[in-house]
């Protein structure tokens, strides 16, 4: 079964085909074609067709480990000068629209994540 591509008779475009075809059956319905792509190769797994090859290198991969839980909290990301500065100046800008529109829980919450953000740059 090959990836192939055609001449359209009418238009005389090519066109590429939506299926895969082996070579006697291209070759018996179009007059100018060519492969574009390798064969695929199918594989009878159980007495059933699987398009999938299958091999033992992820059952014994997850032989050796057991999978991670939460892999992203084992390095948390981090906020480099950039976004630091991007952060607090919206911030800035959020807290004073926050105190003109009187919403001070939101206001007061900002403000605790410029301060936080404030020492992490300070960090640095």
């Amino acid at each position: 079964m090959y990836p192939f591509r055609y001449r359209h008779e009418q238009t005389g475009k090519w066109v590429r085909a939506r299926y895969l075809a082996g070579l006697d059956e291209i070759a018996a319905r179009y007059s100018k074609w060519e492969i574009t792509g390798p064969p695929e190769t199918r594989v009878p797994v159980g007495g059933s067709f699987s398009p999938y090859v299958q091999t033992n290198m992820h059952s014994k991969a997850s032989r050796d480990e057991p999978p991670e839980v939460q892999p992203h909290l084992k390095q948390p990301p981090t906020i480099d000068g950039m976004e630091c500065f991007l952060a607090r100046t919206f911030l800035r800008r959020y807290i004073t629209y926050c105190a003109r529109r009187r919403r001070y829980s939101q206001m007061n919450g900002a403000a605790r994540l410029y301060a936080e953000i404030k020492t992490i740059e300070t960090r640095r």
